[in-house]
């Protein structure tokens, strides 16, 4: 098991989070995910920092200190369950997990540092937080938020 994803599966506990919150997909499964999402938001294919060449126009925000604190501000659904997927070098492709969008940032408040993505299950948008404390965005966004740049 992935670092990463070690330190996932101890957050779970930690939380007490339940397979109703939170869910490793199986590799099959995650790997299918994967792929698809790679191919609708990247457009020079598998790489390891996806925000660096997302085929649509994207947006950051900067200057938040624990962007985790501030994820429910900018995702746009937070009613319907999404992929999280985080970057785990251990691993043959990043980890994509089930999640109830409320549950991510205290999810990543007991983590150390890594980057992750979260992103609509019918692909209209994707979420991301970089090494560089940026929080990007790509897609469909219908919330109006204020300190974002567009990018691209």
């Amino acid at each position: 098991m992935g670092q990463v994803k070690q330190e996932i599966s101890n957050a779970i506990q930690t939380l007490s989070l339940t397979q109703g919150d939170i869910e490793l997909l199986n590799d099959k499964l995650g790997l299918e995910v994967y792929n698809k999402c790679l191919n609708r938001f990247v457009k020079s294919g598998d790489r390891r920092w996806w925000w660096e060449d997302f085929k649509s126009t994207s947006f950051s925000v900067a200057d938040l200190e624990k962007l985790f604190e501030h994820l429910e501000r900018y995702i746009p659904d937070l009613e319907n369950h999404v992929w999280l997927m985080v970057e785990d070098d251990d691993e043959d492709f990043y980890p994509i997990y089930n999640c109830n969008p409320k549950k991510i940032g205290k999810l990543i408040s007991e983590c150390f540092g890594f980057e992750y993505y979260i992103i609509s299950k019918d692909l209209k948008w994707l979420l991301c937080e970089n090494h560089h404390s940026r929080l990007i965005g790509t897609g469909d966004f219908k919330k109006e938020n204020k300190n974002v740049s567009i990018i691209n």
